[in-house]
């Protein structure tokens, strides 16, 4: 880790029924949301956010741009909407 850029994010872990597309949970660094252009989709509200996919154990594995499901989102912490 850069010293002078601080601490990582913490992952969010979010199951397979809260993202597109892919299948088993997703372990993500959320860095980015677009709060702004909401997509509906299969009934529901999402969002395109943008991150660093880590595994389980915290093993980065690279930047990740996926919807997430709004709900979803209101839960992360430290998160908040501008």
């Amino acid at each position: 880790m850069d010293r002078n850029r601080g601490p990582e994010r913490p992952a969010s872990q979010f199951d397979e029924k809260d993202y597109c597309f892919g299948s088993g949970p997703l372990w993500l660094r959320v860095e980015r949301v677009d709060w702004k252009s909401p997509v509906q989709f299969h009934d529901d509200v999402w969002y395109e956010v943008d991150g660093v996919e880590v595994s389980s154990t915290g093993r980065h594995i690279g930047r990740r741009r996926v919807l997430i499901r709004a709900q979803r989102l209101t839960m992360l912490p430290s998160n908040s909407r501008p």
